[in-house]
Parts: structure tokens; sequence; C-alpha cells
């Protein structure tokens, strides 16, 4: 959370493992329309990702993810559970 953005404190990143290309978006909630939002975002600037790693949080593991992932032919991969480097490529 960044709280000197305001209501848009929740930030979204993510980081194309190859080309290290990052994309941040601040939204204002931590839902499933949030992940989805930064998901769209993501695939307008880097194209359609074959797989995705993710962690195993409400917001990620909902039915509206799924179906999002489904409709785009995306495979989600965890990363390991409670390990503090398991999202690692952005710090």
């Amino acid at each position: 959370h960044v709280m000197e953005f305001g209501r848009l404190r929740y930030v979204r990143v993510s980081v194309d493992f190859f080309s290290h290309f990052v994309v941040a978006t601040a939204h204002t909630g931590e839902k499933a329309r949030d992940v989805i939002r930064h998901g769209l975002q993501c695939i307008a600037v880097m194209g359609v990702p074959k797989p995705i790693k993710t962690k195993n949080g409400p917001a990620y593991v909902s039915a509206k993810i799924q179906a999002f992932l489904q409709t785009w032919g995306i495979k989600r991969v965890t990363g390991i559970p409670h390990s503090p480097a398991g999202q690692a490529i952005v710090e």
C-alpha cells in the first residue's frame, strides 16, 4: 500500500520475467475487479502472457479471476506459500 496515493493506494506490479519490463498500476481496492483491471492494462502494454505467477490471495483465487484467465488463455502458476522471497522479482 502506498498511503501517499490517497484513494489509489493499492499498487499492483507485474514484471515480464525475460525482458524485465515493469507495469505498475494504482487501484482503489484489492478485489478481483482490481486484479482484472491491472491484467487488462498489462495485456494492452505487453500482450497476452502464456503463464503468470501470482500469490494465493483471495483476489487471485476467485471465480472471476479464473474466468478472466480462461478467457485469455492464460495459465496461472503460484509461488511458494508463505515464502518471503516468493515474489522477489519486484524488490
